[in-house]
């Protein structure tokens, strides 16, 4: 990669993590809902643990982010939307949802490597 390249991944993918800060800052929480409590806490563990995500999967996700058009962002709303609602939608931590996302970042090295 030129240096150009680096600074465009780097910079597209400061920017998709500043969009996922975002969405979790923003979620909506149902205070009527008997999952109301696990959501937030859910919420608040991907929150807190953001930062320890391996930065090159989330260059990876921020890739795929921009073939999509931010369709991926908005996979991504829909899951934060469902955090806590059940047993497989409690996430321990950032790294926990955003690995239900690798089977896509697998695809997508997979075709750039054939």
């Amino acid at each position: 990669m030129t240096d150009a390249e680096v600074a465009a991944q780097i910079a597209r993918t400061d920017a998709f993590i500043v969009e996922f800060r975002e969405l979790i800052a923003d979620a909506t929480i149902d205070p009527g809902s008997p999952c109301a409590d696990a959501h937030r806490r859910g919420l608040e563990r991907i929150s807190e643990t953001l930062d320890a995500v391996d930065y090159v999967v989330l260059a990876n996700l921020a890739n795929i982010n921009a073939a999509m058009r931010g369709g991926l962002l908005e996979v991504i709303e829909v899951h934060l939307m469902c955090v806590g609602a059940g047993p497989t939608l409690d996430h321990a931590d950032a790294a926990a949802l955003l690995a239900t996302f690798q089977p896509m970042i697998d695809m997508a090295l997979g075709r750039r490597l054939q």
